[in-house]
């Protein structure tokens, strides 16, 4: 008669080991999961800071021979503004203060990519839309990079050979600071159209209205050569539209989060980077065209 061995059950001591050990082994997978997420996001960043930097090179081998390419067009449309323009400097003075109300231009234009931002509250819209508005921020830096590094292009109310006649009511020394190529005006005002336009082409068409009426005037009054809003204008658009589609999900992934777990931080760090935007730093280029002269005091030993 053969007898059947009856399996033992195992006993808590193992039973605990097991549950251990497996509870172990899903920490060590989470684990090694987010260290991937970060490998793949620093891989990322890694990948668009030397994009960016190509890039910048690139476009700065395209424009150095700019200026000559585009002379001809760019001394027709100045004639064409300097024999339309107005010879009261009541006028000219009112088109220049109309065009710079940051309520008609920036102002106008962050208060749209607000609405976009609170009318999809999808995760996967406010990534993207988090994305454009970082392009937003790298055209201001490439506009200005290319501004500093570029040949000094003087602006047509500065530049007698261009045939630009400088306007009555008009401060000749305006914007004498830097050169005209790209307008920054047109790079960042574009780039926020870009933003707005994948979102409503109604909001679009608004906002591309707003960006004209920031940048054309700046061509009547001889702050910019037409090939200098062009440029700015292409360079705003391109920005946004490959960084929507080729940045780094992972950082807008982030910046997401940080939304719903800290939004008072958030919002507030927000404000202030659109109030950045919608003024063009103008705060900032104070405090950079002060710095020379802080260093030459500094270095003459006069401290006022």
């Amino acid at each position: 008669m053969s007898v059947t061995a009856t399996p033992k059950a195992p006993s808590a001591t193992q039973s605990s080991s097991r549950v251990s050990l497996n509870a172990f082994e899903i920490l060590h997978l989470i684990h090694d999961a987010r260290a991937m997420k970060r490998r793949a996001a620093v891989k990322a960043n890694l990948v668009w800071i030397g994009a960016t930097l190509v890039g910048g090179l690139v476009c700065w081998q395209i424009v150095a021979d700019h200026f000559a390419l585009s002379r001809e067009v760019d001394r027709y449309v100045s004639l064409i503004a300097t024999q339309s323009a107005s010879q009261n400097g009541v006028i000219n003075h009112a088109i220049n203060i109309a065009s710079e109300a940051t309520v008609l231009t920036g102002g106008l234009l962050i208060a749209l990519v607000w609405w976009c931002w609170f009318n999809d509250s999808t995760k996967s819209a406010r990534e993207r839309l988090l994305l454009g508005f970082v392009a937003v921020l790298i055209t201001a830096v490439l506009s200005r990079l290319l501004q500093v590094s570029l040949p000094l292009r003087l602006r047509p109310m500065h530049d007698l050979a261009s045939g630009f006649l400088p306007l009555p009511g008009i401060d000749p020394t305006l914007a004498h600071h830097w050169g005209s190529f790209p307008s920054d005006h047109a790079a960042l005002f574009f780039a926020l159209v870009a933003v707005i336009w994948q979102r409503s082409r109604w909001l679009g068409l608004l906002a591309l209205v707003s960006a004209l009426y920031g940048v054309l005037p700046r061509i009547y009054l001889g702050l910019h050569y037409f090939s200098d809003v062009t440029a700015g204008a292409l360079l705003g658009v391109a920005s946004v539209l490959l960084f929507e589609r080729f940045g780094p999900r992972a950082l807008a992934d982030r910046g997401v989060d940080w939304e719903r777990r800290l939004p008072g931080l958030f919002y507030g760090a927000a404000f202030l980077a659109s109030l950045e935007v919608a003024t063009l730093f103008e705060d900032i280029r104070q405090v950079g065209r002060g710095i020379p002269a802080v260093l030459k005091q500094l270095g003459t030993g006069v401290i006022s």
